[in-house]
């Protein structure tokens, strides 16, 4: 599945907003106790996941808010 076009904006230190238009999919940031890990979390705060790299964890976001869009 690809991801729909999104953007990634930092809103704290270490922590980024996804967003797929004007609407959130979801936030990332570096995981505290796993340097190099990041955490994925939907726009509640849910875990979704962690990914290796910020980038991954955009891209994983974005598919699942374009995916949940779908059903």
């Amino acid at each position: 599945m690809k991801s729909p076009g999104y953007t990634v904006e930092e809103v704290a230190a270490g922590q980024f907003v996804v967003r797929v238009g004007s609407e959130v999919a979801g936030y990332i940031s570096e995981d505290g106790e796993h340097p190099g890990i990041w955490v994925n979390e939907d726009p509640n705060g849910r875990l979704m996941g962690r990914s290796a790299t910020r980038e991954q964890g955009a891209e994983f976001l974005a598919a699942w808010f374009g995916a949940k869009d779908e059903t």
